[in-house]
């Protein structure tokens, strides 16, 4: 197991045990680079943030609207959806693979991408308007769009 997110020696001085490297991650409050994740154990806060045992992900690619800080009704409302959603997805998916980058954004999320089926589950919210496109930069006005 040899990650971004926990970066272990290609060749270690002694062999480790496949369980040390995953606490070790875990310890590092981190998934593993294309784990495969257990889709009972996420929690979803919103259409973009992940929660796995306490730990946020942050879901790279693109950008849902607010449900906590929505600046108007119809952004709050399109959250909802897009949130609801994205826990749909994951509920249905036979498969649910987290890829880490192992670099938090600046609430300390973990930055990731989420991938249901082998899909990004990004382009599918992209895909049902439900998201757009964000690579990091300035975010969009949902209300501006919206109104």
């Amino acid at each position: 197991m040899n990650s971004t997110c926990c970066p272990l020696p290609a060749n270690p001085p002694t062999e480790r045990h496949p369980v040390f490297e995953y606490l070790l991650c875990a310890f590092l409050s981190c998934a593993p680079t294309g784990t495969t994740i257990n889709a009972a154990s996420i929690y979803v806060v919103d259409g973009d943030t992940i929660k796995i045992n306490e730990q946020s992900y942050r879901l790279l690619g693109y950008d849902t609207p607010e449900t906590y800080r929505a600046d108007c009704p119809e952004e709050k409302a399109l959250g909802m959806a897009a949130t609801k959603r994205l826990r749909d997805l994951i509920d249905a998916a036979q498969t649910v693979t987290l890829d880490t980058t192992g670099k938090p954004d600046k609430y300390r999320r973990v930055l990731a991408h989420l991938n249901l089926d082998g899909v990004d589950v990004g382009q599918s919210l992209i895909g049902e308007n439900l998201a757009v496109p964000y690579d990091g930069g300035k975010r969009i006005s949902w209300c501006d769009v919206l109104r």
